[in-house]
């Protein structure tokens, strides 16, 4: 069951988990919600949404409408169910928003998930890059594209004899582009494999998976300043 939510600042006055199960046709779960802050407090679920990330179309999620309680150390469990059969294949989360003491609305989120897409729709393996590139005087060496069922991995590093600590790093991501169209970005899963580096320096820009039709793989260094690097081609096998 996937879990993610809570307080997030001392001055959150409630948490909320999102707990579900995916299932073939739905997803099946609950909001799990205590106070934070030491005090009860009214709720409200304002409306519950699974939304496509990072943007695209949204579901609602049924919820009952009511008012509710919840106390300090008491989880108080709301259950939901929504159907995903008529979602189309990417990456999602479930969001929710709260209305506390009939007054300020707070936003929560669950992990992102994915619905599949179909095993001949999406390229699998590994392809060999093994260039640099320069961005705002800054070498980059772009290793491999590391194709996946449900994304696409940029493995990328500065090219330096020291890697640079991770506060010092120079923030930005290794975009990919399929036949000319950016494929959009996956948020951080915290856990999951594709997202953890495997060695010191390394870099690992994750993307929605490349479609099989797609000709043509270009990677381009995008700086947090807004500086890009010329495209460079990713040899399809």
């Amino acid at each position: 069951m996937a879990t993610i939510g809570g307080a997030r600042s001392s001055t959150d006055p409630i948490r909320v988990q999102t707990r579900f199960e995916r299932f073939p046709a739905s997803i099946k779960g609950a909001f799990v919600m205590a106070g934070a802050d030491g005090n009860p407090h009214g709720v409200k679920i304002e409306h519950a949404e699974v939304v496509r990330v990072p943007e695209g179309p949204a579901k609602p999620v049924p919820i009952e409408d009511r008012a509710m309680d919840v106390a300090p150390a008491r989880d108080l469990f709301v259950p939901f169910e929504v159907a995903v059969t008529d979602l189309e294949p990417g990456w999602y989360r479930v969001v929710s928003a709260v209305r506390v003491d009939a007054a300020q609305v707070w936003d929560f989120q669950s992990r992102p998930f994915t619905i599949p897409w179909p095993r001949n729709d999406v390229r699998r393996g590994s392809l060999s890059v093994d260039r640099t590139i320069a961005v705002d005087r800054v070498s980059f060496v772009v290793e491999r594209v590391e194709l996946g069922s449900d994304a696409a991995v940029v493995v990328w590093r500065r090219k330096s004899q020291k890697p640079a600590p991770p506060d010092e790093a120079e923030p930005g991501e290794a975009i990919l582009l399929a036949d000319g169209t950016e494929l959009p970005l996956v948020p951080v899963v915290p856990g999951k494999r594709a997202f953890e580096p495997r060695l010191p320096g390394e870099r690992r820009t994750v993307s929605y998976p490349v479609p099989r039709p797609a000709r043509r793989l270009e990677v381009v260094v995008r700086l947090e300043s807004g500086s890009r690097s010329e495209p460079v081609p990713v040899p399809i096998l």
